[in-house]
């Protein structure tokens, strides 16, 4: 059995979140889009010059979305909380 308390974790940590965003009133994932892409796009020309291939960097150079984001941010608090949960459970029997 799961204690409820982390199934109600997921939920907890969206509005988290939602918080966060709204304090700065800005998406996440507008923050570092610009740096990334540009980022990519320098790393694929490099790739280019020194393969001569073309590729297309349409596709590539897309940033996260925040939806990418906040999907990212909770698989990552779920996997910590999950795991912390059953450590505790094997130690406390």
């Amino acid at each position: 059995f799961l204690p409820d308390v982390l199934c109600n974790a997921g939920g907890v940590a969206v509005s988290y979140f939602e918080w966060l965003k709204n304090l700065e009133h800005v998406n996440p994932g507008r923050m570092s889009r610009k740096w990334e892409e540009k980022t990519k796009n320098n790393l694929l020309d490099v790739i280019n010059e020194a393969t001569g291939l073309s590729i297309n960097k349409e596709d590539l150079l897309k940033g996260a979305t925040e939806k990418d984001i906040v999907h990212a941010g909770i698989e990552e608090v779920m996997t910590q909380a999950t795991k912390e949960v059953i450590d505790i459970s094997l130690a406390r029997k």
